[in-house]
Parts: C-alpha cells; sequence; structure tokens
C-alpha cells in the first residue's frame, strides 16, 4: 500500500508551524538576558548555520557509499540564489516585522501578516498554474477567520507599522514560491545550510553597520543563550527543513493554509510560559484553525499537490 505523501506533507508543515509559532518565546527569554532583537537574531542564524553544517557533514558521511552525489555544494549560480533567500527572504521579513511591533501590537501584527495566505495561494495559480480547489479555498477562508478571531485587533494603529507588515506577508509570499522552485535543485540538508548562512551574513552586516542605538547587544548569562540554542534548533533549523520538505509534496498553497497553524502554537506557547490569558476569542480562532488543518489533512485529492519542476 503507498504512502500518502498528501498525509505527510501535511504532518511536516504542522510540526515547522509549531517551531515557528515557539520563536517569540524563546526570544522573549534571550531578551530577558538582556540581549536585543539584533544580538538574538545574529545568534539565532549564526548558531543555526554552525549546527546545519554539523548535520549535513553527519548526512554526508552517511550517505557517501549509496548517494554520494546527492550530498554536495552546488555550482555557484545555484549557491547564490540559495544564499539570497537567506540574505534577502529571512532578513527582511524578520527586521520588518520586528520593527513593526515596536509600534503596533503583536496581535494586530500577526492578523495582517496571515493574509499571506491568500497572496501565496494567488501567486501560486498566477506563477506555477497550481490553481487552488475547492477544498482549499473553504480551508483558506475559515483559517483567516480563526486567525482574525484569535490575534484580535486592539490598538495602535501605526499606518507605518502596518504597511511594514504588508510588505512582510507579501516578501515572504514571494519567498516561499521561489523556495519552491530553487530547493528541489539541492539536497534538503545543503539547501538549508546555505540559507541559514545568508541570514547569517545579513545580520552580521546589519549588526556592523547599523546606528548606535540598534548595536548588536548578546544575551548577557547563560539561560539567555540556551534560549538562544533552543531557537536555533527548535524553532529555526527543524521548522526551516521541515517546511521545505512538506512544501515539496504538498506545494505552497496547501503549504500556507496550514502554516496559520503558526499563531494557535504561539497562543498556546503564549500561555504556557508567558502566563498570558487564555481568552474565549482566542479559544474560538484557534478552534477555526485547527479544524481547518484536519478538513485539509483527511480530505483526499484528486490531483496531488505538488511542487512543479521546469
Amino acid at each position: 500500500m503507498r504512502k500518502n505523501p498528501n498525509a505527510l506533507g501535511v504532518a511536516l508543515i504542522i510540526i515547522s508551524s509549531i517551531g515557528f509559532g515557539l520563536a517569540p518565546t524563546f526570544a522573549n527569554f534571550s531578551y530577558d538576558s538582556g540581549a536585543n532583537a539584533v544580538g538574538t537574531l545574529l545568534a539565532r542564524f549564526s548558531t543555526a548555520t554552525i549546527l546545519m553544517l554539523v548535520v549535513r557533514k553527519l548526512v554526508s558521511r552517511k550517505t557517501r557509499s549509496t548517494e554520494s552525489n546527492k550530498i554536495k555544494w552546488p555550482r555557484p549560480k545555484l549557491f547564490a540564489q540559495l544564499f539570497l533567500l537567506g540574505a534577502l527572504g529571512y532578513f527582511i521579513a524578520t527586521i520588518l516585522y520586528f520593527t513593526a511591533i515596536e509600534n503596533i501590537d503583536s496581535g494586530l501584527a500577526i492578523t495582517i501578516f496571515y493574509c499571506n495566505p491568500v497572496i501565496v495561494v494567488l501567486l501560486s495559480w498566477w506563477l506555477l498554474g497550481n490553481k487552488p480547489s475547492r477544498i482549499i479555498i473553504w480551508c483558506l477562508v475559515s483559517t483567516l477567520i480563526g486567525v482574525a478571531i484569535a490575534a484580535g485587533q486592539v490598538g495602535n494603529a501605526d499606518t507605518i507599522s502596518v504597511v511594514l507588515v504588508l510588505i512582510v506577508a507579501v516578501e515572504y509570499a514571494f519567498y516561499m514560491i521561489i523556495s519552491s522552485k530553487v530547493l528541489p535543485k539541492v539536497d534538503l540538508p545543503t539547501g538549508v545550510t546555505i540559507v541559514m548562512f545568508g541570514a547569517a551574513s545579513s545580520f552580521a552586516i546589519y549588526a556592523l553597520v547599523a546606528p548606535g542605538a540598534n548595536a548588536v547587544v548578546f544575551p548577557g548569562s547563560p539561560a539567555g543563550w540556551l534560549s538562544v540554542l533552543l531557537l536555533a534548533i527548535v524553532a529555526t533549523v527543524i521548522p526551516t527543513a521541515t517546511l521545505y520538505a512538506g512544501m515539496n509534496l504538498i506545494g505552497t498553497g496547501k503549504t500556507a493554509i496550514i502554516q496559520t497553524f503558526e499563531p494557535v502554537a504561539s497562543i498556546i506557547a503564549g500561555v504556557v510560559f508567558l502566563s498570558e490569558p487564555l481568552t474565549l476569542p482566542r479559544i474560538i480562532g484557534a478552534t477555526f484553525v485547527i479544524g481547518a488543518v484536519g478538513v485539509l489533512a483527511t480530505a483526499e485529492s484528486r490531483t496531488a499537490a505538488r511542487i512543479i519542476h521546469q
């Protein structure tokens, strides 16, 4: 009996969403130790790069006898494309988002950002020819309603910050589309390693040229560095790898929808680790999102969604 790649892809994206959803919690622990956003993010991606180099080396040794041609560094052009996914995709989205949430509530910011699935589905339809099915459209509507209810649109709607988050949503949509075309050309460990290296490089350059008020400040305690290590492993390396692997199985449209599980994970992490209140609107919103993910996971598609190689 054949394994269901759709179910595996959905599971991988859910794992990815949970990992990314834990990122704000680990970041807050780093801030509590005295670090700022630039220091935390530079340490995060530098640590992730080192970890991925180790993982890639171990995988390369394990597969050397049978699949040595798969674990190798790509040609300069492909290397540059993967590097830019991290140097531009990760870097721009993170810097703009952290700038925006200085002036607006994080609930409003995440609500605005999660118009991203609509953008991804439309771009995937336009650029890749992946016409969304009826089930995807209904799940998309449900997840957007759930995110809006759970996050809560409250307070301080600074116009510039709202625009910044919208830019992040559009930029991340293009990032996913480009990733779906570039990443299948290289093995997963190598692709993730180069992307992490690109992000770390951009944050290192930013730390060197940033104004004094934004100068890099690293964690000031062992607990702070432990939070950075968890941020790098649990909220960066694992979710990035599972995101790419899952997206390769189910395509960008479904991936974008299932990724709306991320704010649910953030809500749960906030309640458990940061003592944030669990309100009725958040419960209702989470129900909409989890319900849509469940429907999408169990639905049998006549045409399996996958990344198109051309």
